[in-house]
């Protein structure tokens, strides 16, 4: 199947660059991304991709045959295994990083397993906080380890929120805070001092955000995405919500 581009370019905010963006903007960071970088981050409890991507499909059962963005997509690696599935009737890779769509349009081209798929795929360059996307227009949304890179978390779950359909899901994973493992370890106390001593690392200071589970939870609510749940383990979170159906339309 012929790989089809859609570029929709934004005039973007003129603000601080963000390290959690402007990193993935290198074409170094989008080339290695794959080669080590990614697999890497099964040493803080990443299951891996395919768990991962089969764990995400399992959350989107009901929306066979819909719209996916895969959001923050990187290099397209979820991209390739969600198209590859046949779970969805168009998959949509969207990144802020002009170098990592480069690379997952690379990638989706070359891929046999996508030859004879039927499934439409589209790559747009967006903010996730600004999304060129109407409202209650999507089925789903993924985001594989990228809440953390956000420089605003609360707009993009806003923003996802909007162009979630009424039923339509979220499925998103992140890396948590490292408190969860000197909870896990030491108990309450010591994980209370372990948050003043990782707080450079929590607080966005270095253009990540390592959340405890609670504070993404109250995001998501505050999004207006309800249902949450989740599975963790180690420093990794998967979760998910749904945007959900107006008492008119329940019938």
């Amino acid at each position: 199947q012929q790989l089809q581009q859609q570029q929709q370019q934004q005039q973007a905010p003129r603000q601080r660059p963000w390290m959690g963006t402007e990193l993935f903007r290198s074409s170094l960071v989008s080339a290695v991304y794959e080669r080590g970088w990614r697999q890497g981050f099964c040493l803080v409890g990443f299951p891996g991709l395919k768990q991962e991507a089969a764990m995400a499909l399992q959350h989107m059962q009901h929306v066979r045959g819909g719209v996916l963005v895969d959001a923050s997509c990187g290099s397209g690696l979820f991209t390739r295994l969600f198209a590859a599935s046949g779970h969805f009737g168009c998959v949509v890779a969207l990144d802020y990083s002009e170098a990592m769509l480069t690379q997952a349009q690379s990638y989706l081209a070359a891929d046999k397993a996508l030859a004879a798929s039927s499934t439409a795929l589209l790559s747009v360059r967006a903010d996730i906080s600004r999304l060129p996307l109407p409202s209650s227009s999507v089925d789903a949304v993924h985001a594989g380890a990228a809440l953390h890179c956000w420089p605003d978390p609360a707009a993009g779950l806003a923003e996802i929120c909007r162009v979630l359909r009424p039923g339509g899901v979220l499925v998103a994973s992140t890396g948590l805070a490292p408190t969860v493992l000197v909870r896990a370890a030491l108990g309450e106390a010591a994980a209370a001092l372990a948050a003043k001593v990782f707080s450079y690392h929590t607080s966005g200071k270095n253009g990540f955000t390592l959340f405890e589970e609670r504070r993404i939870a109250q995001l998501v609510a505050g999004a207006g995405l309800a249902g949450y749940s989740s599975t963790s383990r180690g420093m990794f979170v998967m979760f998910t919500a749904t945007k959900p159906v107006a008492a008119s339309s329940r019938g």
